[in-house]
């Protein structure tokens, strides 16, 4: 998965949830992120820190993909650009390309080239890391998967041998899953999103933009720009042959979208509005609200206020989004670009530790993990991967945070399964719950309170 499938938290405010009223903060929080996929919620908790300054938060990813890591630290390093480099649109656009769009703008294509080198550099020299990129802290990781971290940058850098053509891989897969029905598949993608993903509690998400992602990948559009190069940071297995890449082609989802973690909700009710069924902003155009505010209050330190001029209103409009990438060719030319060398802006009390691969499957015995954390966040396809050993983990009180499959187009059997075999988990571990799961109300994460005896 290349995204999450709840709305992004803010675990400063969520361990409130489980905190005596009115009561301080602990001066340290101690996260883990299991599988999130994604670092929306690393993004929401960094943008909240001004108001904490004396509350120490870690926050340790546990994925199991090596590629998947170097997406959460070059989306990260986005947010933390010095703004001489990229003005707070520059983040947010360049963010949400990156983030969710198989195909790119060229200059999103030249960032991440550029941005590509200066990683390689952070991963292989840990004093030149320490300068540049302090909220890194990737000691847990092998030597291997350093080196493993160093080719993916490599191929995300431009060059002729580099060939990620992932539109003809998107192409070759919508062929595969729809079968006879890929002649008609307008049709199947309005079933998807007017019959699953909306019922669900997706209700942002407008046709026009949900059908032009399936068709393409393409999941952000906007009429200025043209996505043309192939986003690298959708490739997985990468194994060095010469000197080229091998790959597994495009994997992840391909039928819900990125549209969940900062496209469902926001604070303005007006921009979640709408007519007949017909929204007056896009999830696009709430993601684009969100993803500002969050660039925002991380770069300025001091709240958001809301200007209806910083964003788009297209949620009733059918855009014409052009011809994209040719499903038989693949640019891959070097493209000139500005260097982004500079260090990223500080953020002294948050560190973000990328543990190792092997860490998914085994560090619940560990010991070094024993009692560690005082919140838990567990994707929904990480939940299979809990062993009796989980709870070793937790703090003696800890806020347990299980994703759901309810912002999904899984159907509602699967959707209460999943939902009913969390329940289990936690009745099992004797947890309480903090979601009031009475309330006729969609929850795409339930939350728990561990206390130990």
């Amino acid at each position: 998965m290349f995204w999450g499938f709840c709305e992004a938290l803010n675990f400063l405010q969520e361990y409130k949830k489980i905190s005596p009223a009115d009561g301080p903060l602990p001066d340290r929080l101690d996260i883990l992120l299991f599988g999130s996929g994604d670092p929306r919620h690393i993004l929401a908790t960094a943008a909240q820190l001004f108001l904490h300054p004396g509350v120490k938060v870690n926050l340790y990813l546990a994925e199991g993909c090596i590629e998947l890591l170097a997406r959460h630290m070059v989306l990260v390093a986005i947010a933390l650009e010095d703004p001489q480099l990229l003005s707070l649109k520059g983040k947010t656009h360049l963010f949400m390309d990156i983030y969710g769009n198989s195909l790119v703008r060229p200059f999103s294509s030249a960032y991440l080239s550029s941005k590509a080198k200066e990683l390689i550099k952070i991963i292989t020299d840990p004093e030149y890391a320490h300068r540049q990129t302090p909220i890194f802290n990737y000691t847990a990781l092998r030597y291997k998967e350093r080196d493993q971290l160093a080719d993916v940058f490599r191929f995300w850098t431009n060059a002729p041998e580099h060939v990620f053509n992932v539109a003809r891989y998107w192409d070759d897969r919508l062929r595969a899953q729809l079968g006879v029905r890929y002649d008609h598949r307008d049709g199947a993608f309005d079933w998807d999103l007017q019959m699953k993903l909306r019922p669900n509690g997706a209700t942002q998400i407008c046709p026009q933009e949900y059908k032009h992602w399936r068709e393409t990948g393409v999941g952000f559009t906007f009429p200025e720009y043209e996505q043309s190069d192939p986003n690298k940071t959708f490739a997985v297995g990468l194994v060095r042959n010469g000197k080229g890449f091998l790959h597994r082609g495009s994997v992840g989802d391909n039928m819900t979208g990125p549209y969940i973690g900062f496209g469902q909700r926001c604070a303005e009710e007006r921009l979640t509005r709408s007519k007949h069924g017909v929204n007056d902003f896009r999830s696009t155009d709430v993601t684009e609200r969100n993803v500002l505010q969050v660039m925002y209050e991380i770069q300025e330190r001091v709240p958001y206020c809301f200007d209806l001029k910083d964003i788009h209103q297209f949620g009733s409009h059918q855009l014409d989004t052009g011809k994209n990438l040719n499903k038989h060719e693949a640019r891959s030319e070097p493209v000139e670009a500005v260097q982004y060398n500079k260090p990223l802006l500080p953020c002294e009390n948050l560190t973000v530790h990328l543990l190792s691969v092997e860490d998914v499957l085994r560090m619940q015995d560990l010991d070094r993990f024993g009692a560690k954390f005082d919140a838990v966040f567990v994707a929904s396809n990480y939940f299979s991967l809990l062993k009796d050993g989980f709870n070793r983990m937790w703090k003696d009180i800890c806020l347990v945070c299980f994703e759901t499959r309810q912002l999904t187009v899984f159907s509602n059997e699967e959707i209460e399964e999943h939902i009913a075999q969390i329940k289990a988990y936690a009745q099992k571990q004797s947890l309480t719950p903090v979601t009031n799961v009475s309330i006729n109300k969609t929850h795409s994460v339930l939350f728990y309170k561990h206390q130990g005896v």
